[in-house]
């Protein structure tokens, strides 16, 4: 390589034949020269260097007497090192390698590469899109517009053509579609991404597979956009393929030594790191490269030119010169013409451009000469106050006066004479005209100073007339809503309020309806300059719970809903309840929409309430006390007066007659019915009071050990007993549950009917409306009067004699007291006598726990 070096050298100091002699004179020492190949550093020169070392071996394994280096170098790199001569071969991306063939008469391919993945041979490659998994939004292509897209660098194949030829396809500019980084290498981008310092990236393909292979972190934190599949293709791609990389050889080695190479590259051991095949057709690439018009294909790009300039050096711009001289003068009279001619042309046109596009805007024209008062307007200008322009010659300033409203005149004065003076750099005013018609329009008039004379003083001003009398009138209309809505807003009791809170900290009120002094005692104005004695009459347990409400509702952008005192500069202690809608502004601050109302009468009735309901539980308390004690200490005097009666009923025996033995009968049989009533009380008393606690329990398994306990009246009756749905499990009292299924199964057997078999149906269901447990015991007994229903869950209410039914009358009261201490409801369903009746009761599915049956 440096021998070539020194011929190359003295080739241009001494000329053809002292370098033909030297040339000849070295050439077996040429022969034994080293071998040097140049490869394109895709990703880290180290890695690409190991990639490639067994390319490296096989060209040594064809040449054992030369010495053979590998060079992992840039595009830059390698250009500059074949432009000095110091590589034979060059092994590098296909675009690239069309590039340099054009540029410096390398040889055509002498293979193509093939990477080994999964089993297949890959001679093809392409680009692949990433970016972040967490970008959900970034779904296709189209979704990168705008972004920041981290690549190699723009020369890369893989790394950035594949994917701009895309973009391309998609009718987009490829150089005006992002913001592109470039970062260097494959893995800069990769790395770049995870680090979240670009939002996507483009890299070649098998760079993701690489990654994965070498255990790197992070990868799974990437997806791949417009992914396409391709059957013998298993890397992840969302580009078209092109051919692998391009193995060329520099004009310098022998055509047996690149036959050489050939052969060696193309007969590497299939279980090779790397492989190659016979040079691929690059006239797909070639079309890319046209479309994108990139090197060798920029319009931009001589390669004639370099070679030329390679070949003669220096002469060639002499001839150049000479050359374009020689043109100069003989077309130089010819250009002078057609420049003119294109200039009047220009002119022309940008006169009827800029018509077309005063025409477009509507806006009328007008030039000023302020010295003699001269005026010029276009058509639009007289349209506007509905005349033609030839019915207003001849037009001076006082044309403008004349239609001017009087009011306005002095404002467009002042305006103009700050113009004038410098205080302004442009004249601009909305001033009142007077149309044709009678009515007045509205115009926005501007302008500036095009000319002064030679003292400085203004000679002519330009400028435009644009009708803006519809957004006038829009404004005034919308003044109107926000006036009736103001005045809406002090008729509601409180105050309706925008509260804002800067980046900085500062905080106030931007708009409160004139309500807020009735609620902190300042006015609007007040609120609108600082928070500062809003926050100082808030209640100071309060102040700071109000304080980290709104940081809350600040951080999370949720609403904002906080009661709290205030200390009412009028001496009052007020109650306040607000709620508020939170929105981020452009500068990070955040604008509250809300709504603030005095509470004071509701938290005193609330607490009157509160007060109340606390002596009804006390109450309420005292008289289960009362009933249980009662009804327990009442039973040991029945059972004196059942004891007593049975004495005397022995002791006297047959000396009764038989109105003493009626009289011992109804004495003894009220005292059993007495004591039967005291026990169902206890038991209605004991509700809530006695048994097991709550807990995690199986509703079905409760259903099941009632009918147990139900088991003789069931045979008894011969009843048939279904059981349906699928049965929660529940968080409740086990034996309450119990007695809850016994009273009611056991109504549906007392109550049954004669005349046909018993049916009972037990099922459970499951509501959404509200969430809840729905539980029906339906029976085919004797049913109720619809009218009789309301009575049947007060305690002692009998709707049959016991003669005919027995019973206290307390079984349901008990079941609507278990079924209301869980939150649930009960009821009874019945078309009427002799049609049987379903009682139904809910339990909310919050108290639900995990698991069915």
């Amino acid at each position: 390589m440096r021998l070539a070096t020194c011929i190359t050298k003295i080739t241009t100091k001494h000329g053809w034949l002292a370098a033909l002699a030297l040339a000849l004179l070295l050439l077996p020492s040429i022969t034994q020269a080293s071998l040097t190949i140049g490869v394109f550093a895709y990703r880290d020169a180290n890695a690409v260097a190991q990639e490639f070392a067994s390319v490296a071996d096989a060209v040594r394994s064809a040449f054992p007497e030369r010495e053979v280096e590998l060079k992992t170098l840039s595009l830059e790199q390698l250009e500059a090192a074949i432009e000095a001569g110091s590589l034979d071969f060059v092994l590098t991306n296909p675009l690239h390698f069309l590039t340099i063939r054009h540029q410096y008469d390398v040889s055509g391919a002498l293979a193509t590469l093939s990477r080994p993945y999964a089993g297949h041979r890959l001679n093809a490659l392409g680009g692949v899109i990433v970016t972040r998994s967490d970008r959900v939004a970034t779904q296709q292509l189209e979704n990168l517009e705008g972004v920041v897209i981290g690549i190699p660098g723009k020369r890369f194949l893989g790394g950035y053509l594949t994917q701009a030829y895309e973009i391309y396809q998609r009718g987009f500019r490829p150089e005006n579609f992002a913001v592109y980084r470039e970062l260097g290498s494959h893995d800069a981008v990769i790395q770049a991404l995870l680090d979240k310092e670009i939002d996507a990236g483009f890299v070649r393909t098998g760079t993701l597979e690489l990654w994965q292979q070498e255990g790197k972190a992070g990868i799974e934190q990437i997806k791949v956009l417009n992914a396409q599949q391709h059957t013998y293709f298993p890397l992840a791609h969302s580009t078209r393929l092109y051919p692998e990389w391009s193995f060329a050889a520099l004009p310098r080695v022998s055509e047996e030594d690149k036959r050489t190479v050939s052969r060696a590259l193309l007969n590497m051991l299939p279980d090779a790191p790397l492989g190659f095949v016979a040079p691929m057709d690059y006239l797909r690439l070639e079309e890319t490269a046209r479309a994108l018009q990139v090197p060798p294909y920029h319009p931009g790009s001589a390669p004639l030119l370099l070679r030329l300039q390679r070949e003669l050096g220096s002469w060639l711009w002499v001839f150049t010169v000479l050359l374009s001289g020689l043109i100069v003068s003989l077309l130089l009279l010819g250009v002078l013409y057609w420049r003119g001619r294109q200039h009047l042309v220009k002119i022309k046109q940008q006169r009827q451009a800029l018509n077309h596009i005063l025409w477009g805007t509507a806006a009328g024209t007008w030039e000023w000469n302020v010295q003699t008062g001269e005026t010029r307007f276009n058509e639009r200008w007289a349209e506007m106050v509905g005349y033609r322009l030839a019915e207003l010659q001849p037009t001076t300033i006082d044309t403008w006066m004349t239609f001017c409203h009087p009011d306005d005149l002095a404002r467009s004065n002042a305006a103009l004479q700050d113009h004038f003076e410098g205080r302004l750099d442009s004249y601009s005013i909305e001033a009142r005209m007077r149309h044709r018609d009678g009515h007045w329009i509205w115009v926005h008039d501007r302008g500036r100073i095009v000319q002064r004379d030679d003292a400085g003083e203004p000679l002519w001003m330009a400028g435009t007339h644009t009708d803006i009398t519809s957004r006038k009138e829009a404004e005034v209309e919308a003044f109107e809503v926000t006036e009736q809505l103001k005045k809406l807003a002090t008729l509601l009791p409180g105050t309706i309020y925008q509260y804002h809170l800067a980046p900085s900290g500062h905080a106030c009120f931007p708009y409160a309806s004139s309500g807020i002094e009735a609620i902190y005692g300042v006015t609007a104005e007040e609120a609108a300059r600082d928070v500062t004695r809003i926050f100082n009459v808030i209640h100071p347990d309060d102040r700071e719970a109000v304080a980290e409400s709104i940081r809350q509702s600040a951080a999370t952008l949720t609403i904002w809903h906080a009661s709290y005192r205030v200390n009412h500069p009028d001496g009052q202690l007020l109650w306040i309840d607000g709620i508020a809608t939170p929105e981020r502004l452009r500068d990070g601050g955040t604008m509250w929409h809300g709504y603030l109302r005095d509470i004071t009468a509701a938290h005193l009735l609330q607490k009157e309430r509160d007060a109340y309901r606390e002596s009804l539980e006390k109450s309420n308390q005292e008289l289960e006390h009362f009933a249980y004690a009662a009804s327990h200490d009442l039973r040991q005097p029945l059972r004196m007066v059942t004891s007593y009666a049975q004495l005397l009923q022995r002791h006297l025996g047959d000396t009764l007659d038989d109105d003493g033995r009626t009289m011992l009968h109804y004495m003894s049989d009220g005292a059993k019915r007495m004591d039967a009533m005291l026990l169902s009380l206890l038991e209605y008393s004991r509700v809530g009071r006695k048994g097991q606690p709550m807990q995690a329990m199986s509703l079905k398994t409760s259903l099941e050990e009632a009918l147990h306990f139900l088991k003789p009246s069931i045979v008894e009756s011969q009843a048939q007993v279904t059981v349906t749905g699928h049965w929660p499990y529940v968080v409740a009292s086990p034996d309450e549950m119990t007695r809850l299924f016994q009273n009611l199964i056991g109504n549906a057997l007392k109550y049954r009917a004669t005349d046909h078999p018993v049916a009972i149906d037990i099922a459970v269901t499951e509501l959404s409306d509200p969430a809840c447990w729905k539980i029906s015991v339906c029976d085919n007994g004797i049913g109720i009067a619809p009218e009789q229903i309301e009575r049947l869950f007060k305690v002692f209410q009998r709707l049959h004699t016991r003669e005919k039914y027995e019973g206290t009358g307390v079984g349901l009261a008990v079941c609507r007291k278990i079924i209301e201490r869980y939150d649930g409801r009960i009821w009874i369903e019945s078309e009427g006598e002799g049609k049987g009746s379903c009682c139904i009761f809910t339990l909310p599915i919050r108290n639900a726990a995990q698991g069915a049956d």
